[in-house]
């Protein structure tokens, strides 16, 4: 008996060590080892760090990463006293699944005729998170001009428990502005960054212990069938939005203004993405960007939103806006579309404001 579990547990150390090997000739993702290196509230990854991101099992859109001498996915090194515009977002901003390029920073920066634009994008951040590296960006580098790019929910997402926070949030139920950095990584999770068959499971296939003991998991067969035909949401110019979700927005609006209301000359341009699967179907189902825009615009903010460019996009061209159904991260068109627009927005002198 002993004999057959030692047996048994050789075999899946080779094929775990086998598996490790051959992982290690593929282009799997490696670890970021983000940290809060730069300033003590901003998350992003050791300065010239070099890292590899992949999509997927099958490893699509691989790019290989190097942050800049601040830490951040950029292609340029951050230089204080320059006139650059820092371009703040999430993973919107790092865009990891693209070339260098095709990148937000890098089509902003030809549609401003080579103004240099600094990248300080942060997956998994949200709207006061980005107060925060606009705080820094003014008081380290000194830099005044500011894309924002947003997914619809940047504002929703500032609640402390939303997994989109890399420090400063708003506390559920209250809605006061607090601070939530992330724990630092363990021995153990620091001996897994460097296992290839551990960053494929995590981040290729994103399993977790969790799953194992999921219904789903063990299901087999076809999906069900849903129940009764689909519901049809009628077509409107202002859909219902939650009370808790527009109180959330409110707040978190008010908590960003509150945060960067000591910076001079501010210049700030927000550029904000809609809920995309709306496009297909046609109809303005209940998305938060809307009631986001017009809280912005009433403090007299500079707002791009996304929506109208989509739909006129697609009014001349089939082509999608996305890098696929698997990822609804912006391509090179769907960035263009923004950047763009964004550029435009800075170059009328109408839209210049002061604090």
């Amino acid at each position: 008996m002993i004999k057959r579990v030692l047996l048994l547990l050789s075999g899946v150390l080779a094929v775990v060590v086998a598996a490790e090997v051959l992982l290690r000739t593929l282009p799997v993702s490696t670890a970021t080892n983000t940290g809060y290196y730069v300033a003590p509230n901003i998350l992003n990854y050791p300065p010239g760090h070099e890292w590899t991101m992949a999509t997927g099992w099958d490893l699509r859109n691989v790019q290989h990463m190097r942050s800049n001498n601040m830490g951040f996915a950029a292609e340029h090194d951050f230089v204080p006293g320059s006139d650059a515009v820092g371009l703040i977002g999430d993973s919107y901003v790092e865009a990891s699944m693209l070339p260098l390029a095709d990148r937000p920073a890098a089509q902003l920066e030809r549609a401003l005729g080579g103004r240099r634009v600094y990248a300080m994008g942060g997956p998994g951040s949200s709207l006061l998170d980005y107060a925060e590296r606009i705080n820094w960006a003014h008081q380290t580098l000194g830099l005044t001009t500011f894309v924002v790019l947003m997914e619809h929910t940047d504002a929703s997402q500032t609640l402390c428990d939303s997994g989109n926070v890399h420090a400063r949030c708003l506390s559920a139920g209250t809605l006061e502005p607090t601070i939530r950095r992330r724990p630092p990584s363990g021995a153990l999770k620091n001996l897994l960054r460097e296992s290839a068959l551990a960053q494929y499971l995590n981040s290729q296939l994103k399993f977790s212990p969790s799953r194992l003991i999921s219904p789903d998991f063990w299901r087999s067969g076809a999906p069900p069938e849903p129940e009764g035909p689909p519901r049809v949401v009628a077509p409107t110019d202002q859909p219902p939005l939650a009370l808790e979700v527009r109180s959330t927005v409110d707040a978190a609006v008010g908590a960003f203004f509150e945060q960067v209301s000591g910076l001079e000359a501010l210049r700030v341009v927000f550029v904000i993405d809609m809920n995309r699967q709306n496009l297909e179907s046609g109809v303005r189902a209940p998305d938060e960007s809307y009631h986001l825009a017009r809280h912005l615009l009433d403090r007299d903010q500079v707002v791009v939103q996304g929506e109208p460019l989509y739909r006129g996009h697609f009014r001349q061209s089939p082509l999608r806006i996305d890098v696929g159904p698997y990822d609804q991260h912006f391509n090179r068109l769907g960035v263009a579309l923004l950047m763009n627009a964004a550029a435009q927005a800075l170059q009328n002198p109408i839209n210049v404001k002061e604090n």
